[in-house]
């Protein structure tokens, strides 16, 4: 039975010697790992033993392997991956911004009667702007996508207004 220090400077075991090579296998354990018997009292390296060494490291006990500088101490199961989802966008959504222009340029056209087009196509992008942020509320924009859809309609009861009133200038003159 054998104690191994890990990569993360952890002792497990016992292990029996089955268990050790099973690591060394799946490259959890290299020639520099540290082991020791359960009844030894100092440390020693996996390629100094002499039941490891051979065929497991390509090393004879007499000439243990020297390390380098950029061999690990000891290797460990290594984590996999992390696995990342497809978040959320977030950020300020663009149907809220576009709903918003869309809005002040329907108020800034009302007086030649130019804004039918915007009034209409602000009330559509914000809405669907308003849609997509209740959907994912990290998205920024409400404000925005209510500010558009306030204007548009402003703007189209303005326009009605004063195509009414138009009218009815247009029937009291003679």
């Amino acid at each position: 039975m054998y104690m191994i220090i890990g990569g993360d400077g952890k002792e497990y075991g016992p292990k029996p010697d089955s268990e050790v090579r099973e690591w060394i296998a799946e490259g959890r354990l290299n020639a520099q790992s540290q082991i020791r018997g359960q009844s030894d009292a100092d440390w020693r390296i996996l390629g100094d033993l002499s039941e490891f060494a051979g065929d497991l490291f390509g090393a004879t006990p007499s000439a243990p392997a020297t390390p380098t500088p950029s061999a690990p101490v000891a290797q460990q199961y290594q984590q996999p991956y992390p696995q990342y989802s497809a978040q959320a966008q977030s950020g300020t959504n663009g149907m809220a911004i576009t709903g918003m222009v869309m809005g002040i340029l329907s108020i800034l056209s009302i007086y030649p009667c130019c804004g039918i087009p915007f009034n209409i196509l602000g009330i559509i992008f914000s809405s669907i702007g308003l849609k997509q942020i209740k959907s994912n509320p990290h998205q920024a924009g409400r404000g925005m996508a209510n500010a558009g859809l306030i204007c548009s309609i402003i703007s189209l009861v303005l326009l009605v207004v004063l195509i009414g009133l138009g009218i009815a200038v247009g029937l009291s003159s003679p």
